[in-house]
This record gives structure tokens, sequence and C-alpha cells, in this order.
């Protein structure tokens, strides 16, 4: 039965909505290790639309519901999609201006027309050509890192020395970003999300402040560099493009390059690390997948469901309306999650099991859906695929190391495994 075609169910009593919103705790310990568990299965049993009084919003985790939701970009906006859930002080807000501070409308914070016209110039750069064209490159750079591993020591940490490794060199060349500088970027990407931390202490949110700002201006002096002299990299392409006779302005490339770089990296190291956790507790199926590549395939698409890397991301109703039979005020704040479709047992039955039977493996939302969907999803795809091909030729008898357990940083948007130690075997 399509989403469309199924008879929607009758609103929970607001006492339900209300008492299923107050089990959205997403810094508690129990959450962080397993959301599903932990809210997203008794949301979907009593309310699938809930209301977090803690946060204002209204809490969307039914598929066919969140489905809804992004069908709808002009009913549901994503424009305000960087606001903070607790405002910043002026004085914040004073650090934060030393640079470029509010970002303008980049891909995920964007409405159409702006939306529309931003994802045209960045689709160029992900077209299947182009992206099938990357695949030696990729296949070069993950050979290099995973026989570095079967050279050295027999205890890993595959996060930082693969996972991460791999999707920042393949998103430093394809921006132009110089691959020795990606760890200052990451930790001032890390700086940028700390602003948007609730439970931070002000002090913390300044110093990461000061590093959003020096952020900021090494994008600034790279788009100088290759405005003077243009290479074969995103930045230049971008630099060129036009759609009609509106150029990007600088400020706007900025935008696009914070989100773009972070994007590149950040998903696609999450979901390996998920990926190597859910392969490497099935000794058998570490073997299995070094010859057969569907099967690689499926686990891939088993795992963005169960562990997407993006879980939820907040969109605001333009006008009154209604999800799921519950009234939603203009203004309100819909937080839409993709972690929870997927778990949604009307959609994906049995969801709490790793299923590489399950039929169409690809109905997730891990990569989102609609307009907002990931322009990077091939790449991404890519990357594993190549990636665990490369780790598992070089190290065949990899296994985790005694007592690893799934473990994931705290946040309210993105599920990325903490560490995935491993022995060499």
């Amino acid at each position: 039965m399509t989403d469309d075609a199924r008879v929607p169910p009758s609103p929970a009593p607001e006492a339900e909505r209300l008492a299923v919103g107050e089990l959205f705790q997403p810094f508690s310990p129990a959450y962080q290790e397993d959301p599903a568990r932990n809210f997203y299965a008794e949301a979907h049993a009593r309310a699938p639309v809930a209301y977090s009084q803690q946060f204002f919003a209204y809490l969307v985790t039914s598929h066919a519901e969140v489905m809804h939701v992004l069908r709808e970009p002009g009913l549901f906006s994503s424009a305000r999609l960087l606001e903070p859930v607790v405002p910043f002080t002026p004085e914040l807000l004073a650090r934060l201006q030393k640079g470029l501070f509010p970002l303008p409308p980049g891909l995920f914070n964007n409405d159409p027309p702006s939306h529309t016209r931003a994802r045209l110039l960045f689709s160029k750069a992900f077209t299947p050509a182009r992206v099938a064209a990357m695949e030696p490159q990729i296949r070069k750079f993950a050979e290099e890192f995973a026989a570095e591993l079967a050279r050295g020591p027999d205890e890993l940490e595959l996060m930082r020395d693969f996972t991460f490794k791999l999707p920042m060199r393949v998103i430093a060349a394809l921006v132009g970003v110089p691959y020795e500088d990606m760890p200052q970027l990451k930790k001032w990407q890390d700086d940028w999300f700390k602003l948007y931390d609730p439970t931070l202490d002000m002090e913390s949110k300044l110093i990461a402040a000061d590093g959003f700002v020096a952020y900021t201006k090494y994008y600034t002096e790279l788009i100088a560099q290759r405005r003077a002299k243009p290479t074969d990299d995103l930045i230049s392409a971008l630099l060129r493009a036009r759609e009609g006779e509106d150029a990007l302005t600088t400020e706007e490339m900025i935008s696009h390059l914070v989100v773009l770089l972070f994007a590149g990296y950040e998903t696609s190291a999450s979901l390996m690390g998920s990926l190597l956790f859910a392969l490497l507790e099935q000794p058998e199926l570490w073997r299995r997948i070094g010859e057969d590549a569907a099967l690689l395939q499926t686990a891939t698409e088993e795992t963005l469901r169960m562990h997407c890397s993006v879980q939820m991301e907040p969109r605001h109703a333009t006008r009154a309306t209604s999800v799921g039979g519950v009234e939603i005020p203009a203004g309100a704040t819909v937080m839409t999650f993709f972690g929870a479709a997927n778990y949604d047992p009307r959609a994906f039955p049995d969801p709490l099991r790793f299923d590489l039977t399950r039929p169409n493996p690809a109905r997730h939302l891990g990569f989102g859906w609609g307009i907002h969907s990931c322009l990077g999803a091939s790449l991404g795809r890519l990357e594993v695929r190549v990636g665990m091909q490369a780790l598992r030729a070089a190290l065949p008898n990899l296994r985790l190391a005694e007592g690893a357990r799934r473990s994931y940083l705290p946040s309210m948007f993105f599920r990325t495994p903490v560490a995935v130690p491993a022995v060499r075997g």
C-alpha cells in the first residue's frame, strides 16, 4: 500500500501527544544509545505526531507523515533551519559578527526559488557521469588508507583512521580545499555545531564563535585565490557559474561551502562507522562482502535505514495546517524525524531487526527525500562501497576489539559513532 492510499490514523488525544513529547530527550544517554527503543517505538505506537513542550515543537515520526511534510516545501519551510533552540546572547552575536554571520541562505536552509537556483548550480558537480568518473580516484585514496592500516599497529580506531579520512580526502579534492587543511576545517565545523548545543556553557560557545569566524575568513581568502587563479575544482566552477545572469556572491559561496564540506565528509563517515559495526558484529558478513557486492549494497541500505546520519531536521509551518489530523499553527516548528520514519512498523515490518532480506531496501529516508534530499547521495554510496571493499581486501581478518560497543555522539540532529575500535586479526 502506498503512503497516499493508506487510511490516516486518528490523532492521539492531546494528553498522549504531550506525554510522548516528554520522551524526546535528545541529550540523555539512553536516547543517544538507542533513539529507536527510547523514543521512536513509543511515538509510533502512541502518537506519531506529538508535541514537545521543552522544545516548543511538533514531533513528526511516522513514515507517511514525514513524507507529507517533505513533499510540501512551500507549506513547511526550511528557511529558519539554522535558528538556535536557545537564542544567541548579544555577546555571542557580537563575537560571531566579526566574521560572516548570519550566513546567507544555503542549500539546506533555503526555499524555492532561491533554493532551486543554488541546487541547479551545485548539482552539476554531482551528475551520475561526474560521480562515476571519480571512482578510480576514490579507490586509490581508499586503498592507500587501507594499506596504511594493514602496515600499522594491530589495534585500530576506524572512525579516526579510515571512515573520516576517506570522505575528507574526496570532498577536499572535489571542492578544492588543500587536504592538509582538513583537520583544522573539521575543528572549525565542530565549533559551528557547538554554537547550537543548548547544553554548552557560554565560555565554550564564545571560543567556538572565534573558531567559526576564523572558518569564514579562511573561505573568503580561498575564494579570492581561486578568483585570481582558477583551478579544476568546485570553487572555481562556481565562480564561473551563472544561472541566468545571477552569479553567486562570495557570501553565498561561503554559506554553501560550509554546508557542503560538512555534508561531504560527516554523513559518509558516520554511515561507514555504523556499517562497520553491522558487518564486524557478524564476522560471516565481513567475510562474504569481499565476494558479494550486492550483499554489501543491501547492508549499506539497511544501515542507512537503522542509523541514518541525519536523524531529524526542523521545518516551520508557513500557514495553519494539519499533519496526521493534528492542527499545526502558522509559524510552528515541525521536527521531521527521518530516523523515526525509518523505524515505522507500517513501512518496515520488524523495524528493530537488521534484515538483509528486507523488500525494497532503499525505501528508507536515510538521505532525506524531496527537494532537500542529499545532493551527494550517489557519491556517498560510492565512497562507502569502495571504502569497504578496499578495507576488506587489505584487512580480511579485521574484527571488533574485545568489549567494543556502539556509542554515538550527543546530538539532536546527527548520528555519528564515537569510535569503532578494532583489531587487525
